[in-house]
């Protein structure tokens, strides 16, 4: 086989905001026309080599693999068939490794030449192994999503299993809360703020798989949830059902048992069973989506619950605002003969872009409230 059939089967997309910049880094480091053009060449190939590392060892490994340079760095996608937690370390780990190697490479040639010469070439001789050594060092700090943070998430999990990997992203919070709070101590402004934003992943992630069980890393049960998945994306509604009930009762906790349940709820929503379909979320309703919320919401509202269905709308409408949470409410309020936070919510409703807003009033739901005067003067506005 030829050494670059694996190189064959990587395709590579590089978005145009990597090349922008890659060119102000090198414009900001160097102030010149050649060398932004030395640092464009030298960021693309180590950014590239650095990728290489992971893409060829999944595909060593079974996996196939495509490379996307965007922002300030590359991603390596893989697909194909799990892999064990070894076999996965030296997939994130042979990405700094690489980067090294090019160091490596670049201060062998460095010593080779005469170093204090003033062209392009020993320039950028000299930023490939500054930027390859000085990238593989921060690249592996225990902060996700570096590659540091990720190889500590899969020693933690080989340790200590699923609990392992909870405590690992959230000691990569803390991390890198302190890593950005030292360099903004130190002015280095720019270096601060990506660490902040790690330190918003870092919480991001941990709070995901806070609800995860191992059920969740199960592959038999993940299997089953995909095949249900695929049946009901393809209107196999009644085996989808029995698969995502056998999921349940597989997992009986964490993500894969909350997704079940969701899926559940819609398929009965559309079917009109509206009943089941309230049972099934409200069982899981402090881990659902904000789409899962919204639709929890109108079927305590279809289904009588009033009360629940206000609960829920304030909830939702603290978070994300819109007319459709604010209605439901003030169907509610109405239903109940509570004119004053009714027409509260319709004027939200309103001012959130209700459409038709004069037409919505004459719905029968405010039928309790009609003749109060404080309705009466939003009907009036509205017509």
């Amino acid at each position: 086989m030829s050494l670059l059939s694996p190189f064959k089967k990587i395709s590579i997309y590089i978005h145009p905001v990597f090349w922008m910049l890659a060119a102000l880094i090198g414009w900001l480091s160097s102030q010149s026309l050649t060398g932004t053009l030395v640092w464009i060449v030298v960021v693309f190939f180590s950014v590239l080599i650095h990728e290489y590392g992971h893409a060829l060892t999944a595909i060593m490994f079974g996996q196939s693999a495509r490379i996307e340079l965007m922002g300030l760095g590359g991603v390596t996608y893989r697909t194909g068939t799990k892999l064990k937690l070894w076999k996965e370390f030296l997939v994130i780990l042979n990405g700094p490794i690489a980067g090294f190697m090019l160091f490596i490479g670049a201060t062998l040639l460095l010593g080779m030449v005469d170093a204090k010469q003033d062209n392009p070439w020993i320039y950028g001789l000299k930023i490939t192994a500054f930027a390859n050594l000085f990238w593989t060092i921060l690249n592996l700090l225990p902060v996700y999503p570096l590659d540091g943070g990720k190889l500590f998430s899969l020693v933690m999990e080989g340790l200590f299993g699923l609990k392992g990997m909870k405590i690992a992203l959230f000691l990569s919070m803390i991390f890198a809360a302190l890593i950005g709070t030292a360099f903004f101590f130190m002015r280095q402004i720019f270096a601060g703020a990506i660490f902040l934003m790690l330190t918003f992943e870092s919480y991001r992630n941990w709070k995901t798989h806070l609800s995860m069980t191992e059920q969740d890393q199960d592959e038999d049960i993940q299997d089953l949830l995909k095949s249900a998945e695929q049946q009901a994306s393809l209107g196999n509604f009644d085996e989808a059902v029995k698969q995502f009930i056998s999921v349940r009762e597989a997992a009986k906790s964490g993500i894969a048992y909350v997704t079940a349940n969701e899926y559940l709820a819609s398929i009965f929503n559309q079917q009109g069973k509206y009943k089941e379909a309230y049972a099934y979320l409200k069982e899981v309703k402090d881990h659902l989506s904000d789409e899962a919320l919204q639709l929890l919401q109108r079927l305590a509202f279809q289904t009588g619950e009033l009360r629940q269905a206000i609960v829920l709308g304030n909830k939702i409408y603290q978070n994300t605002p819109t007319f459709e949470s604010a209605l439901i409410n003030a169907f509610s309020h109405s239903l109940l003969g509570e004119t004053h936070p009714a027409v509260g919510w319709l004027n939200c409703a309103i001012q959130d872009g209700l459409p038709n807003p004069k037409q919505v009033l004459e719905k029968k739901e405010f039928d309790p409230i009609r003749e109060d005067p404080l309705f009466q003067e939003l009907l009036h506005k509205a017509g």
